[in-house]
């Protein structure tokens, strides 16, 4: 690839102009006009080539889209509005600047569709796989930020959408759910976002909560590509839906039905996560989803 500053200097001339831009790519530090009131929130995710995408087979602007909107996801489980992405990559040797300018296009595109612009990061090359992390700055723009901690005995349960199967393309091409976490925002009394599987990201929340779940496995909207993949692997859609992950779809707890939200079960005030059958028999709801390790 050709130097990191011909990289740097074509990223500047991409910088768009923004009335909350008062420093932008380029100096050591990006300076931002703040909304005077507003919370600032931060948040920082990370994918690597062989764990969240395959390079062999996924295009560079694909990458790119992926790694800014998992972090979009992120602001949307908290009802906040993003506002300014910084990004860090590890290109390895053998990457093009073109491939580069690519990722660089995919990170973009993905940000300026909730006017996210990136501001800043840094770039370098290495002889192990792609590496992108972006760092992601929310404005709470007149929303009290929607934790994990919140949810109460008696309250639904929802997701804002069909789960499972997302192997098959859409945890590639999934869309933030920007606007409706915010509409949900004022109702929920907590929130997350679906990035390993209902069965596993459900425990996040009775955790912060301290309190227990049930999930009527006939209420679980099951996506049609769930469907599909069952045809293929024989284990059945709801197993994928409960457990496949990466559907960035929202899992939020409310004392009233919301607009938008789809009841799937119910807050209990009794420890455990169980799923519930038509007949009230009840299994305990075993995380499945993706786990994140690190090897001793």
């Amino acid at each position: 690839m050709s130097g990191e500053f011909d990289l740097i200097d074509w990223i500047r001339n991409q910088q768009r102009n923004s009335p909350l831009i008062h420093i932008g790519v380029g100096d050591d530090l990006a300076a931002l006009n703040w909304p005077a009131g507003d919370l600032l929130l931060v948040g920082v995710d990370q994918v690597i080539d062989g764990v969240h995408f395959d390079s062999a087979v996924h295009s560079p602007r694909q990458i790119g889209r992926k790694a800014m909107n998992r972090n979009l996801s992120d602001c949307a489980a908290m009802g906040c509005l993003p506002t300014a992405a910084v990004v860090a990559v590890a290109l390895p040797k053998n990457r093009s600047l073109d491939e580069a300018k690519e990722l660089y296009n995919g990170l973009r595109e993905a940000g300026d569709a909730f006017d996210c612009p990136i501001i800043g990061g840094d770039t370098g090359t290495w002889d192990g796989k792609l590496v992108v992390s972006v760092t992601i700055l929310g404005k709470s723009a007149g929303q009290k930020p929607v934790t994990r901690r919140g949810s109460r005995p008696g309250d639904g349960i929802y997701v804002t959408g069909p789960l499972g199967g997302s192997i098959l393309g859409r945890h590639l091409t999934f869309e933030p759910r920007i606007k409706i976490g915010r509409e949900i925002a004022p109702h929920a009394s907590a929130m997350i976002d679906l990035s390993d599987g209902l069965s596993r990201d459900l425990p996040h929340i009775c955790k912060a909560s301290g309190v227990g779940a049930i999930i009527e496995a006939s209420l679980v909207p099951i996506h049609s590509d769930a469907i599909e993949l069952s045809r293929r692997d024989k284990i059945s859609a709801l197993d994928h839906a409960l457990n496949d992950g990466e559907d960035y779809e929202l899992l939020f707890t409310s004392n009233q039905d919301v607009a938008g939200g789809i009841r799937v079960g119910r807050i209990t005030a009794e420890p455990g996560i169980f799923l519930e059958d038509e007949r009230t028999n009840r299994i305990s709801l075993i995380p499945r989803g993706w786990e994140h390790r690190i090897d001793a």
